[in-house]
């Protein structure tokens, strides 16, 4: 029978367990090095940092499933980590090793029935490993970066920067490109935190987090994006004044420029004077404007209005995306735009079509 943990008591058993992670994390390390010496034989001084490392990682996420009250999520973690670790030729029997140290360690920190709720979700995280590494079920049409997306977003609702980078990092190293993770990790896990928010599942202040994880990410990753042979022209990409939430502007930006634009990036509630101004200034083939909110639709419509009639000659293309245009996809059309990215992967697309209609 499944232990059942109420709010509360999930909360305060996930807060002692990361109060507890530090000493958990070098107990479980020393003891599996003990076991197993010639893995300081083989990895010197870096098998008991790793180890640590991968400790942290383990109870970190353990953690934030038990807050969540969330088999699935910390299953998702084992199946990641099992994949990751196999890719180094580590087998999952390992992982499981740590796992179950863990588990007899919450006895230590955990009263009763918190701790056997955290032995479940272990059991559950070493089984799905195992199936992970056996070749477990694909799921049909899934993408190959759908572990990662969910592995990011629940390092993004933590706070935990490093484990969230150290997702992307490790999609990277297999073979992902810097705009596939972008588009199939970093946006759709904006999207899932932005749902949780609407349906009241998380806090604005977990929103907040999730979001200045997001934005440290790109920061690190905006040196690495390199740059298209293909010169496309100048492009402004910008929020509205009103407009609060920037980092999918943020992100169109960086695909873009990596595309080969010569983007400015103006960040969000702006006044509409300014964007023009540098319109002006810059003569940009396309402006992309990002609107989140049904409440800021009227301040994009006054933008576009201010575009083509006060603008630089010849006008400028007009592209929008964000969420207020995603969930009604033919607005775009009622308010003159030129074009509309329903994501990044989208946004890229149109505004090639649309350069080359302006030609």
């Amino acid at each position: 029978m499944r232990t059942e943990l109420d709010t509360r008591e999930r909360r305060d058993a996930a807060e002692t367990l990361r109060r507890a992670r530090e000493s958990v994390a070098a107990a479980v390390t020393d003891e599996f090095l003990t076991r197993h010496p010639d893995w300081v034989g083989r990895y010197g001084d870096r098998a008991r940092r790793h180890g640590l490392e991968d400790a942290r990682f383990h109870l970190a996420f353990l953690a934030s499933a038990m807050e969540a009250g969330s088999t699935a999520s910390f299953e998702a973690y084992a199946r990641w980590t099992s994949r990751m670790l196999s890719s180094r030729g580590i087998a999952s029997a390992f992982l499981a090793e740590n796992l179950e140290q863990i588990g007899v360690a919450l006895g230590e920190h955990l009263e009763e029935p918190s701790a056997a709720f955290g032995r479940e979700l272990i059991a559950a995280a070493i089984a799905a490993a195992v199936s992970e590494e056996a070749g477990g079920d694909e799921v049909p049409g899934a993408s190959r970066l759908d572990l990662s997306r969910q592995m990011f977003t629940q390092a993004a609702l933590a706070g935990n920067r490093k484990a969230a980078l150290t997702v992307v990092r490790e999609a990277l190293r297999t073979g992902s490109t810097i705009t596939d993770v972008y588009v199939d990790v970093l946006q759709p896990s904006q999207y899932e935190v932005g749902r949780l928010w609407e349906r009241n599942e998380i806090t604005v202040a977990t929103e907040h987090v999730a979001t200045a994880v997001t934005q440290s990410v790109l920061a690190q990753l905006y040196p690495e994006l390199g740059t298209s042979t293909v010169r496309r022209g100048p492009a402004i990409v910008t929020g509205i004044e009103g407009e609060l939430h920037q980092v999918g502007g943020h992100m169109l930006a960086d695909v873009l420029e990596a595309d080969g634009w010569d983007v400015r990036f103006l960040g969000t509630n702006l006044p509409a004077d300014g964007v023009l101004r540098l319109a002006k200034d810059t003569a940009p083939r396309i402006v992309c404007i990002s609107a989140t909110m049904l409440f800021n639709l009227p301040a994009v419509v006054s933008l576009i209005e201010a575009l083509r009639t006060q603008g630089p000659r010849p006008a400028p293309r007009i592209v929008v995306g964000g969420g207020l245009f995603r969930h009604a996809p033919d607005l775009w059309k009622e308010i003159g735009a030129d074009g509309f990215g329903a994501d990044l992967r989208a946004g890229i697309e149109v505004m090639r079509e649309v350069s080359q209609e302006a030609n």
